[in-house]
């Protein structure tokens, strides 16, 4: 496992490595954008508006959501501030990049899996097939996003400052995502089970980070609950959207630190994960 894993290395040799990810994606780039756009096209093939739903998806289920949690549950969630508009961002908030990261990771199980003819090709770079899955997924949040802050200027006629803190959040979202489907795609392989496992976990990881409900909630007074959601490392990512979002300011500054140094080491690991299995690929498939 130390062999496969690693200790973490040098700054030096960690930055070796990402930048040697980093250059052959953007070698690719063109590969890369054109295989996240046939993974969207393939998801929605043989219906009638075909590639549309992959915006159209996402805009209904925002209306839907709107809808139940201005109307149908105004008075369950724990946010307190008397607006059900606020109500409805704070939600939204994190529930839009989980359902994303939820999405990379079923994906990013199946990534060398679902590729297995490319995979054996000598000459095609491997490296792209996980992130195109994460790309693919991306869309629909940019699309939820954009109708959220839509939202946000109907309801309360402005947006705040901190919503400008939204495309880096989204590039360290970003770097997240890549790093554990790297780990879950090349693991996928050799583990089949992998996909169902995750799977549990996503059905229950909804409940165990603070988007539906405020974290005070259900940490007051339960101390070993506290520690579980700061040791979630989902929850500092919920918690730094609902910073740029609901609260307007950093609320929380220490999942900002937390997010911002754990994304390179988790990017870092999840491809040198990646390299170390990626040599018996072939064999497996």
């Amino acid at each position: 496992m130390q062999q496969l894993v690693g200790t973490l290395k040098p700054r030096s040799v960690q930055g070796g490595l990402l930048a040697h990810l980093f250059m052959t994606l953007a070698a690719h780039r063109q590969l890369l954008w054109q295989m996240a756009k046939r993974e969207i096209r393939d998801r929605y093939a043989g219906q009638a508006l075909g590639s549309l739903w992959a915006i159209g998806h996402p805009i209904f289920l925002m209306a839907l959501y709107v809808f139940l949690f201005s109307y149908i549950f105004p008075s369950r969630t724990g946010v307190t501030d008397g607006a059900a508009g606020s109500m409805v961002v704070y939600i939204l908030a994190g529930l839009i990049p989980w359902l994303t990261f939820a999405e990379s990771m079923s994906r990013g199980t199946s990534a060398i899996l679902s590729e297995a003819g490319l995979v054996k090709q000598v000459v095609f770079p491997i490296e792209i097939l996980p992130v195109k899955s994460v790309i693919a997924a991306s869309l629909s949040q940019v699309v939820a996003m954009t109708m959220l802050l839509l939202y946000m200027l109907a309801t309360e006629s402005h947006l705040p400052l901190s919503v400008l803190l939204l495309p880096a959040l989204f590039l360290l979202q970003i770097g997240l995502m890549i790093g554990v489907s790297y780990a879950l795609s090349s693991l996928g392989v050799y583990f089949r089970d992998l996909k169902e496992i995750v799977q549990v976990f996503l059905s229950a990881g909804i409940f165990l980070a603070p988007i539906l409900y405020p974290a005070s909630i259900v940490t007051k007074g339960a101390p070993l609950v506290a520690t579980l959601f700061a040791l979630n490392p989902f929850s500092h990512l919920v918690w730094c959207y609902q910073d740029a979002l609901y609260y307007g300011h950093v609320e929380h500054p220490l999942s900002w630190l937390v997010l911002t140094s754990s994304t390179p080491v988790i990017l870092y690991l999840g491809y040198r994960i990646f390299r170390k299995l990626r040599v018996m690929f072939g064999e497996v498939l």
